[in-house]
C-alpha cells in the first residue's frame, strides 16, 4: 500500500473514531432510555403508557441518579468508536471501488459521483460488514443499558454473557441487526447524497452559497429521520432477542410474538428516541467526519483521497 493510501486510510479511521466518540457521549441517554422502553414486553405496559419516555427517564434518575442516564457509555464507546471508524473506512474504499467500476462500465473517466443505486449498495454493505465485526460490542452495550442485568463492570458483563451462551451469546440478534443496519445505511446514503445535491442546486439557483457544514447537517438529520422510521421494527426485534434470548429465539418467532402480544404498535416502542438520536447522530457524525476530511485536504498540497459527495 502506498504512503498516500496509508495516510488516507488513517484519516478515514481517525475521522470516523472522532465522530463516533463525540456522538456516543452526547447521545447516550437517548440510547439508554430507548433500551429501557423496549425491554418491557407486556400489553399493560403498552396500553397504560408505562413505556413513556418521561416515565422511563424519571425511573432511571430516581433509582440511579443523573449519572444513570449515561450508564453503558463505556460499552457504547467500545462498540461505536471502532464501529463508526470501520464503517467510514469501508465506506471510503467501497466508494472508490464502485466509482472505478462505474467509470470502466460507462467508459467515462470524468465521473466523480456514484449513482443512487451504487450509493445505496455502498452504504448497506459497509454498515453490514462493520456491524457484524462489532456484534459482540452491540450485545454488551444493550445488556449493560438494560435494567434486566446488573453487572459490576465490563469484565463481569463479559463473563455473564459467556456463561449464559458461550461465544454464540455474543452474536445473539446478529440477523435482525444486519437486516436493520444494512437497509438503514443503504437508505441513509441514498437520501443523504440526494438531499445534499438538492440543497446545493436550490442554493445555486438563488445565487446563495450555503456553508458545507449546513448542507451536511440538514441532509444528515433528514436522511437519519426517514431511514430510522423505515427500519424501526427490526431494531425492536434485535433488542428483544438480545435481552430475552429464551423468549425471543428467532427473527420470525420474535416478529410473531411481538405482533400477537403488542400489535403493530409494539414494533414502534421507543421510536421517538431512536428517530431523534439517529437524526442528530447521523448529522453530527457526517458533519464532523467530512469536516476532518476537508481540513486534512486543505492542509495538504495534493487532493484528499476521499471522494467528494
Amino acid at each position: 500500500m502506498s504512503n498516500d493510501k496509508k495516510h488516507g486510510s488513517i484519516v478515514h479511521l481517525g475521522a470516523g473514531a472522532l465522530s463516533g466518540v463525540t456522538s456516543c457521549v452526547l447521545l447516550q441517554p437517548f440510547d439508554l432510555l430507548k433500551t429501557r422502553i423496549q425491554q418491557s414486553h407486556t400489553h399493560t405496559a403498552v396500553t397504560h403508557g408505562k413505556g413513556s419516555v418521561l416515565r422511563a427517564a424519571k425511573a432511571v434518575v430516581a433509582g440511579e441518579g443523573i449519572r444513570g442516564l449515561w450508564r453503558g457509555t463505556v460499552p457504547s464507546l467500545l462498540r461505536n468508536a471502532p464501529g463508526t471508524s470501520l464503517y467510514f473506512y469501508f465506506l471510503s474504499h467501497t466508494k472508490s471501488l464502485c466509482l472505478s467500476a462505474e467509470r470502466r462500465i460507462s467508459k467515462d473517466p470524468t465521473i466523480t459521483k456514484l449513482s443512487a443505486t451504487s450509493n445505496m449498495m455502498v452504504g448497506a454493505s459497509s454498515r453490514a460488514f462493520a456491524g457484524f465485526l462489532l456484534m459482540p460490542g452491540t450485545v454488551l452495550k444493550v445488556k449493560y443499558e438494560s435494567s434486566l442485568y446488573r453487572y459490576a463492570g465490563i469484565g463481569d458483563a463479559l463473563r455473564g454473557i459467556w456463561r449464559a451462551g458461550g461465544m454464540r451469546g455474543f452474536f445473539v440478534g446478529a440477523v435482525p441487526t444486519a437486516i436493520r443496519d444494512a437497509p438503514y445505511a443503504g437508505l441513509y446514503m441514498l437520501l443523504y447524497e440526494s438531499i445534499k445535491h438538492r440543497e446545493r442546486s436550490a442554493a445555486e439557483s438563488r445565487g446563495v452559497a450555503l456553508p458545507e457544514a449546513t448542507v451536511t447537517m440538514v441532509a444528515g438529520v433528514m436522511a437519519g429521520l426517514a431511514a430510522s422510521y423505515m427500519t424501526q421494527p427490526f431494531d425492536m426485534v434485535k433488542t428483544r432477542m438480545q435481552l430475552r434470548p429464551l423468549e425471543y429465539t428467532s427473527v420470525v418467532q420474535s416478529f410473531v410474538k411481538i405482533f400477537k402480544e403488542e400489535s403493530v404498535i409494539g414494533f414502534f416502542r421507543g421510536i421517538s428516541l431512536r428517530v431523534l438520536r439517529k437524526g442528530v447522530q447521523a448529522s453530527l457524525v457526517f458533519t464532523l467526519y467530512e469536516w476532518v476530511l476537508r481540513t486534512n485536504s486543505q492542509s495538504k498540497a495534493t487532493p484528499s483521497a476521499t471522494l467528494k459527495a
